[in-house]
């Protein structure tokens, strides 16, 4: 089962303008910027947090310990300038606290100066106040980045994650940061989020970079806002009991029991699933050989689409295996993701004894309301 949560606050911090914050802006960049001339790089920088207050209850509802999950943080790119062929994107769990702040342009033109400083964490400051530096006290569990400016946050350097990129990768960002959650469930950090930057020898100085890659905000007007997913496996179970079993020859039909096609959002909801023969052999009986209901194979999957434009939302996975008891087949869902007065729609992967087969309809399409 997979379960999600929003950014609880974002913002860009910039090397080039260290005064300047972000904290409202719709996209977040990363940026590495050269200068053929001097061959300087300056940066930026993402600064992300997310709200964790619910995760207990969610554990403990479904009977999941801490240490049995997955957990991913998501970004969706809005667009990209000059990306290199390869590179490595890297998120740091921040060892110290930081404001969001409303954000604001250069005024009247240029960068902005230290005593324009009024809210929001930037590349100097944590909360705008230029005496809340990151240049904090460090240890051996710490590392602050000395640069053009000094700062750009304070991280452990004991948990840093990765992704890679190359060329015709998948561009949106989607990196294991497990360990991150592990270690603020169980108080080993403090939850003030993470920063997420370039690693630093992946785009160098030497080839005189304008990289940018600017990814949907928190405040984005779209569905497309950050998100981390903490994902499960534990509350699967497999025990169809005397209901018999769907086989490849069946030319099977999969349907819905009891589908209410409107759903509310933040809620755990249950599909229920039924299969069926296409074309049943005649038979002499006063129930109808069509009713005969029959369970989806072990293993079987679900994936989650946008209705409107085919975005996969929640792909096939070890998370989105199917349950099937005595009555049937079945799969629970969080709707955290999903975002109200739009249209999706689920699809089934099963896997027969020697095929992969898979089944969509336009039954299976839901709403999500609020």
């Amino acid at each position: 089962m997979i379960w999600s949560t929003p950014a609880l606050q974002d913002t860009t911090i910039f090397e080039s303008d260290p005064y300047r914050n972000a904290g409202l802006d719709q996209v977040l960049e990363l940026q590495k910027k050269g200068d053929v001339t001097t061959a300087d790089l300056t940066e930026s920088r993402i600064l992300i947090k997310f709200d964790l207050a619910n995760i207990s209850n969610v554990l403990s509802t479904n009977g999941i310990n801490i240490n049995n999950i997955s957990a991913s943080l998501k970004l969706y790119t809005v667009q990209e300038f000059e990306i290199p062929e390869t590179y490595v994107i890297e998120a740091r769990t921040l060892a110290v606290s930081w404001s969001n702040g409303v954000g604001y342009n250069t005024t009247p033109v240029g960068l902005i100066a230290s005593t324009a400083v009024v809210n929001g964490a930037n590349w100097v400051t944590t909360n705008g106040t230029v005496s809340a530096s990151w240049n904090g006290s460090l240890t051996a569990s710490r590392q602050i980045i000395y640069n053009t400016v000094v700062g750009g946050g304070l991280w452990h350097t004991s948990s840093i994650a990765s992704q890679s990129f190359n060329y015709k990768s998948f561009d949106s960002v989607d990196i294991n940061v497990t360990d991150f959650v592990k270690n603020w469930y169980n108080n080993v950090y403090t939850n003030n989020g993470v920063v997420i930057a370039f690693n630093n020898t992946a785009i160098s100085s030497s080839n005189y970079p304008n990289t940018t890659i600017q990814f949907y905000s928190s405040n984005t007007n779209t569905v497309f806002e950050p998100q981390l997913y903490i994902s499960w496996t534990g509350s699967i179970t497999y025990n169809r009991g005397s209901v018999p079993l769907l086989t490849y020859e069946d030319s099977p039909i999969i349907y819905t029991r009891a589908f209410k096609g409107e759903y509310l959002q933040d809620k755990k909801i249950r599909i229920l699933l039924g299969a069926r023969i296409k074309y049943p052999r005649p038979a002499f009986t006063q129930n109808s050989t069509f009713a005969t209901m029959k369970a989806l194979p072990q293993n079987s999957y679900y994936q989650i689409k946008d209705a409107h434009n085919e975005n996969i939302i929640i792909p096939y996975s070890q998370f989105t295996k199917i349950n099937t008891n005595n009555s049937g087949s079945y799969f629970d869902l969080y709707t955290t993701m999903l975002y109200p007065e739009r249209y999706y729609k689920f699809e089934i992967q099963a896997e027969f004894s020697d095929i992969t087969e898979y089944f969509n309809s336009n039954d299976f399409i839901f709403k999500i309301v609020k």
